[in-house]
């Protein structure tokens, strides 16, 4: 109980100050020409495009749901060197589309989002996002919800990818599950805990594209995810542990 206790505080503490953190650069947002000059100072030359999904993403590196839980930071996010940012995870996807409508979206936007009411959160926030994660926890229902998700998507006028993001306490049967998901279903791919990137390439045989998930402690560990297979990794928890610089640390790192 104690350990729970002092967890959820070391969480709240985190949260206010990075609440505090952001209001500051939402500030910074309305100075005239000051988002230019932040994202000029931490463009780097030189780092790879990608394109997947459809989708053309100006680096490889990007930020993991998490950090901006509602949409009110991608543009923030996005100055600092990301390329993508997923928003959430989200049982409410009503405060992240009105936040989207007010501040249309210069980066890519994905929208995580959790079990409840899966299906009303997917027709909601499909034309305000770029692709949709699908963070289902209840796998007796998984194969149900994304054959549903998938035939609302073909009345749409637009195509959004969806993916399908693999929990870091799935087991190995589980995951082979998933994989069956996303190979059967015309699922767009998959978002995957970065030590088990390369499991799921193998698995799939690299039918589909993959996203390495994880805290990332150096550069380094990256790079080994991109070389295990993944087209792209979303850093988790990035501001509490690297703070703004260190997407630009990647992407100066993966430019050598």
């Amino acid at each position: 109980m104690k350990i729970h206790i002092f967890a959820d505080m070391f969480g709240n503490v985190k949260d206010r100050a990075a609440s505090r953190v952001f209001g500051f650069l939402k500030m910074l947002q309305h100075i005239p020409f000051v988002p230019q000059i932040i994202k000029l100072a931490y463009r780097v030359k030189d780092t790879p495009e990608v394109s997947c999904f459809g989708l053309k993403f100006r680096n490889p590196v990007g930020i993991a749901a998490g950090v901006d839980k509602n949409g009110e930071y991608y543009d923030i996010l996005s100055n600092y060197g990301a390329s993508f940012v997923e928003i959430g995870p989200m049982r409410d996807v009503l405060p992240a589309i009105r936040n989207l409508q007010e501040n249309e979206p210069d980066t890519i936007v994905f929208a995580n989002l959790v079990n409840t009411d899966i299906e009303r959160s997917f027709s909601l926030v499909y034309d305000f996002v770029d692709a949709i994660v699908l963070n289902v926890s209840n796998h007796s229902t998984v194969s149900t919800v994304i054959d549903r998700l998938v035939t609302l998507r073909r009345y749409s006028d637009e195509y959004r990818p969806i993916l399908f993001k693999v929990a870091v306490d799935m087991g190995d049967e589980q995951l082979k599950e998933g994989i069956g998901y996303v190979l059967g279903s015309g699922l767009d791919g998959m978002m995957v805990p970065s030590s088990r990137v390369r499991q799921v390439v193998e698995l799939s045989q690299g039918l589909f594209p993959v996203i390495a998930v994880g805290e990332f402690n150096n550069p380094v560990e990256v790079r080994q995810a991109l070389d295990d297979g993944a087209r792209l990794v979303a850093v988790r928890d990035t501001f509490a542990h690297f703070h703004l610089s260190y997407v630009r640390r990647i992407l100066k790192y993966l430019s050598k």
